[in-house]
């Protein structure tokens, strides 16, 4: 993979039930919003998720990473597929994948949670 196509793509590799590919695009964040009621894109959920992620923000970030691979996967079904023998590893590769997604900050709020709406 070059290096624009991660850009645009920052796919992370796990093994859970099988070999698969985290990616959290948009189509992920929306899903992970409309569950959890939190944006991903606002500073103050990064920031509570980088410090402790709760097992529901958790089976639900990992369940937005996987919907690019299989739509039809329901939550329940990504909560079997962690137990306290992966978790931490779960969760660094999940975090892997909100960090790949992000834009880069320099202390401030991504670009399109600064703007406005007009109209």
């Amino acid at each position: 993979m070059t290096e624009g196509t991660q850009k645009v793509r920052p796919e992370v590799r796990i093994e859970l039930d099988k070999s698969r590919t985290l990616l959290l695009d948009l189509n992920g964040m929306v899903a992970f919003e409309e569950v959890t009621g939190k944006n991903l894109f606002d500073k103050e959920v990064a920031e509570s998720l980088s410090k402790e992620i709760h097992p529901k923000d958790l089976r639900a970030l990992l369940w937005a990473c996987l919907m690019h691979e299989d739509e039809e996967l329901t939550e329940k079904q990504v909560g079997h597929l962690i137990s306290i023998g992966n978790i931490m590893e779960v969760t660094q590769k999940v975090t892997e994948a909100y960090s790949a997604a992000m834009p880069e900050s320099k202390g401030e709020p991504p670009p399109l949670a600064k703007r406005r709406r007009t109209g």
